[in-house]
């Protein structure tokens, strides 16, 4: 795998104001690309904070930016509406050229992404698509679902300029439109990089050519050391969004069960995330052992890693390749998760319970409080299990998927 120097434009169509999953491994991907020699453009939505968010600082370290106003932004989803116009493909058309861009990497779907994309094909230059997720779930009334999926389909036309694909991809229409959203552009771009194994042999079977397997990276903050020692109390982190998909309700169910067999000061958890489950959550805590921390700046989030002795990472046939599991292990703790899909990271220090449900969680949670020697060992293998995400591997794998033979 060569490592040519880039001159990269990567594009991200959500907020960097709020840092999900997808803006840290997008950011992470930036800052590790630069620290190899190449060069990179962030071109995303305009920061609306006094303190320029996330745009703002990578200008501050040196990074160039092209900022794109969004003057509606979706409400729940935080995702900014930029639509693929014949202006916006003017402005990139301008500052591509001017910057000598030979890769347009998007990490999204939207207009922003499709306008980019649009642009790189009309002048010969490389497109490569990262997807963090085509496992859409969209929870909808019967009675509603094709109505919603054919307005998706046309809110996808609307917005990026091109018809949107009616593959049937999920059990429900809702679910199968939102997916297609991923798929229409994926099947637009020369290469499509997927951070997990399970979840590019998805994409082949919808029609992607060319699909390379490249694990997220994060990068490099203080490592944790290996636990010597798991309580009691033992002491478990979850972090993630506050919404269904992330099964936060059936992961404080399966902590009450627990709390209810053994001794109360023996076992704590931590939840860091927002979102419209928080209410719901605290009522179902009660008085369980379980402390809602709220949204964490991403340095304190791996300081939480670091004083716990387990993550957990309780979603179910949702995630591709969680930056968590990543993080987690840079902190060297092992991941408590339900997912057999989930394979990157989690087969050295994973700790996986036999079902999703909220029984199985609790007969691991309590079989761990009572005896966390597995917790130990997933710790002591940490350090092994993520090499897989080595940085400098990252960008070498990135880079050669920049050369890889286009999908058309």
């Amino acid at each position: 795998m060569s490592e040519v120097a880039r001159r990269v434009a990567l594009v991200c169509d959500y907020s960097l104001d709020y840092l999900g999953g997808a803006q840290s491994a997008f950011l992470d991907e930036a800052r590790l690309l630069r620290e190899r020699g190449h060069e990179v453009v962030i071109v995303a939505p305009a920061s609306h904070r006094s303190d320029r968010g996330a745009l703002g600082r990578w200008q501050d370290e040196g990074g160039d930016v092209m900022a794109v106003r969004a003057w509606v932004t979706l409400p729940g989803v935080h995702l900014p509406v930029i639509r693929n116009t014949r202006r916006l493909r003017a402005r990139l058309t301008r500052e591509i050229e001017q910057r000598g861009i030979d890769v347009v990497h998007v990490h999204s779907e939207f207009g922003l992404s499709a306008a980019a994309v649009s642009v790189a094909r009309a002048r010969g230059i490389r497109t490569v698509q990262t997807v963090h997720t085509f496992f859409w779930r969209a929870d909808m009334p019967r009675g509603f679902r094709r109505g919603v999926a054919a307005a998706i389909g046309g809110f996808g036309r609307w917005l990026r300029g091109f018809p949107t694909t009616r593959t049937e991809l999920a059990p429900t229409p809702v679910d199968s439109a939102l997916r297609n959203l991923t798929l229409s552009l994926a099947l637009r771009t020369d290469v499509v990089v997927s951070p997990s194994a399970h979840q590019g042999e998805r994409l082949r079977a919808a029609g992607v050519r060319v699909v390379r397997v490249v694990p997220n990276a994060v990068t490099p903050g203080p490592a944790g050391e290996p636990l010597t020692d798991a309580g009691p109390p033992l002491r478990i982190l979850w972090v993630g969004r506050l919404v269904s998909e992330k099964r936060l309700i059936e992961w404080i169910d399966a902590v009450v069960q627990t709390a209810a067999t053994v001794r109360p000061e023996s076992f704590e958890v931590e939840i860091v995330g927002e979102g419209p489950l928080r209410t719901l959550a605290e009522q179902r805590a009660g008085d369980a052992p379980v402390r809602f921390l709220g949204r964490l700046p991403r340095d304190q989030v791996r300081e939480r890693m670091r004083s716990a002795h387990l993550v957990a990472l309780t979603s179910f046939g949702f995630d591709n390749q969680p930056v968590t599991i990543v993080e987690a292990l840079e902190a060297r703790r092992g991941i408590f998760y339900v997912d057999p899909a989930l394979t990157e990271g989690t087969e050295l220090s994973g700790i996986r319970a036999f079902g999703p449900d909220v029984r199985a969680m609790s007969q691991l949670l309590t079989t761990l409080v009572r005896d966390p020697r597995p917790v130990l060992e997933a710790s002591a293998r940490a350090a092994e299990a993520a090499r897989e995400f080595d940085p400098v591997l990252h960008v070498a794998r990135i880079t050669d998927a920049y050369s890889a033979p286009a999908s058309a």
